[in-house]
């Protein structure tokens, strides 16, 4: 049977006291009582201090660990830290001054100057630093988050990869930094060479981790391999985001019952989502489920104001029959002399390519019927022939469009 001492050190270093730091401390003093020379549980109490904000106790209790013959350059350090908390840099200054070993040296001055927000001074100790010794990864970590601060994207991932070459566990964390730069080019490049070497198995049981891959691969417009990562985030943790994510895909590859599932998924969690409930118009309306699309319509104009969805009401009311009451939603919002049917001509668009022609061709023949001179619909129209195969009829509304507009003219190689 394990003794009592073996019992306290296993419980300092479970997750209990990992995130929560007054469990920590009586921790610390339990097993301190027990065996009071144990110099390693007298400086993780100062820490412990420290992390509680403490900082006065924190630097009696580092003192009382040099004292007691601790030669870590660690204690001057947080004794530093500690006086920088309590606004005294000439003491934090001071101290460090005390450090033996000569990187650690350079380390602690780095790290004080750093916490003082004096950046030029940090880096150059940062220089030194990495110039003794190029595969200090505290120096890394601490001068990529410097270049962080200073809004110098490019530096700061130069050291943050300078870092994960050395340790290609935190090629993940690499890969959300890229994320949030928006470098997906990267991300995959990285990810797929990396992956087909076995990495990330550890980081692919995490939701974070699935959803940035998965987004990364939406960006580059690789539907099916997004999915399958946004699908697997979604299944370890839910939220609306992914399945709003998961549905745009769906969207994407004009595969609309799909999206209409993980869409009323994320309704459930967040009934009056904006973006669920417009996409939820969108695609009933492909769908051809007009009712269930108008009462989605309803909902959303009843808490929010949006002109494009007066546009799918139109496409819908068109589909019904019902073109008076299409070109009222037409006009909502606008008047007749400043409408640009730009948001209609988006699901014309997609109902051609989701092979749904007839539907298509029906809001141009209404469009074009009520404003002959309006030239996008046949410039729309003529892209839609050309997809079809119907070259004669969209050259005729290619040219129509060119008598019509007056801004550059378009060729049949543009369309």
């Amino acid at each position: 049977m394990s003794s009592k001492l073996d019992r306290l050190i296993a419980s300092y270093q479970s997750m209990e006291c990992e995130f929560n730091v007054d469990k920590s401390i009586e921790v610390c003093k339990e097993i301190l009582k027990i065996n009071p020379n144990l110099i390693e549980f007298q400086e993780n109490l100062a820490f412990e201090y420290y992390n509680k904000k403490e900082y006065e106790k924190s630097i009696e209790l580092f003192n009382k660990c040099i004292e007691n013959g601790s030669t870590r350059d660690d204690s001057y350090m947080m004794i530093a830290l500690s006086y920088v908390k309590l606004n005294n840099p000439e003491k934090a200054l001071e101290i460090i001054k005390d450090t033996k070993d000569k990187e650690n040296y350079l380390l602690n001055h780095f790290l004080v100057y750093k916490e003082l927000e004096e950046y030029d001074k940090a880096i150059a100790y940062g220089d030194k630093l990495l110039e003794l010794n190029p595969e200090n990864t505290l120096a890394l970590h601490h001068m990529s988050d410097i270049y962080d601060k200073l809004d110098d994207e490019e530096r700061s991932l130069f050291y943050f990869t300078e870092m994960s070459t050395l340790y290609p566990e935190i090629k993940s964390i690499l890969l959300m930094r890229l994320y949030s730069l928006g470098k997906y080019d990267e991300i995959i490049e990285s990810f797929e060479e990396l992956k087909a070497k076995g990495m990330f198995e550890t980081d692919l049981e995490s939701a974070h981790f699935n959803f940035i891959i998965g987004m990364s691969y939406y960006e580059l417009k690789r539907h099916y391999d997004s999915l399958k990562y946004l699908i697997n985030s979604d299944r370890i943790y839910p939220t609306v985001d992914k399945k709003t994510a998961i549905a745009r895909n769906y969207i994407d590859l004009y595969e609309f019952n799909n999206a209409y599932k993980y869409l009323r998924e994320g309704l459930e969690m967040e009934p009056l989502n904006y973006t669920l409930l417009f996409l939820m118009v969108e695609t009933n309306y492909f769908r051809k489920e007009h009712i269930q699309a108008i009462d989605y319509a309803n909902t959303l104009l009843k808490n929010y104001e949006n002109e494009d969805i007066y546009r799918v009401l139109a496409a819908i009311f068109f589909d019904m029959g019902e073109i008076k009451e299409g070109w009222k939603c037409i006009y909502a919002g606008s008047t007749p002399e400043d409408y640009k049917g730009d948001h209609i001509f988006k699901i014309t668009d997609i109902l051609s390519k989701s092979n749904q022609s007839e539907r298509a061709l029906n809001i141009f023949r209404i469009i074009e019927e009520k404003i002959p001179e309006f030239p996008f619909t046949y410039i729309e129209r003529a892209k839609h022939y050309k997809r079809l195969g119907e070259m004669d009829l969209a050259k005729k509304d290619l040219k129509k469009y060119n008598e019509l507009w007056f801004g550059d003219e378009c060729s049949f190689e543009d369309l």
